[in-house]
């Protein structure tokens, strides 16, 4: 659907963060000796490490050096660990979003690192096998292709009158929905939040594509841009 060959434009947001810390520390892994300026480079370092992994798995990149001495897991605490955040991340505690999980923080259910971390080698596959789709905001734009953005359903959620809350009822998903000008969906008792967090993410995106601010949100900056990124949606 996003290849080169797909009729018509597509706007796709993913939920895993699409890179690490970069700008508190001035590198993705400070101490360590590989350089990796951008987040492409780290895309492809993680997939290079986790090769031997199936479906993207990337569980070889936490277990090796020196990158491992940054992620706290079952096993160790490593020695670099820190539970660091990105600059959209921290914007997201000042909007009264939630605090995201540090993606180094490797224990328990709420632990979103080895999902991003496997979602930054399906990037990695997507610029070979899809080179016309552009991930955003790295990728600069190009008109009439498709684009994936990273997102957070919170943000979706708190703006569609839900705040913190997680939807799982016909009802205030409708609410939502309605919201984003989206007509009521017919799906009868409790929800998974898995659900309603797809289909409230896939409405907001189609109702905010075209605001020009969330594309250019004032605190990415250069550095930012192409380091970190953004999490479409948050100003």
């Amino acid at each position: 659907m996003l290849d080169a060959e797909h009729q018509g434009r597509v706007l796709a947001g993913f939920d895993f963060s699409f890179t690490v810390p970069f700008v508190d520390r001035g590198a993705f892994f400070p101490g360590s000796r590989r350089s990796l300026p951008t987040a492409r480079d780290l895309w492809m370092e993680v997939d290079r490490v986790s090769a031997d992994g199936d479906d993207f798995y990337a569980g070889a990149f936490v277990d090796t050096q020196p990158f491992a001495a940054h992620f706290q897991t079952p096993r160790a605490i490593g020695a670099r660990f820190s539970r660091r955040h990105k600059v959209v991340e921290r914007a997201c505690v000042t909007q009264g979003l939630g605090w995201p999980e540090t993606v180094f923080h490797l224990i328990g259910p709420k632990q979103v690192g080895l999902g991003s971390l496997a979602g930054m080698r399906f990037l990695a596959a997507l610029r070979r096998e899809a080179p016309k789709v552009c991930v955003w905001p790295f990728d600069p734009f190009q008109a009439g292709r498709s684009t994936i953005v990273e997102v957070f359903p919170r943000v979706f959620l708190a703006a569609g009158g839900q705040g913190v809350a997680k939807v799982r009822s016909t009802q205030s998903l409708n609410q939502v929905l309605a919201g984003y000008g989206t007509r009521s969906a017919t799906t009868p008792g409790l929800l998974d939040d898995n659900v309603t967090d797809a289909l409230v993410t896939a409405a907001a995106l189609r109702a905010w594509a075209d605001m020009a601010a969330l594309w250019r949100p004032s605190a990415m900056d250069a550095t930012v841009r192409q380091t970190e990124g953004w999490i479409f949606g948050v100003r």
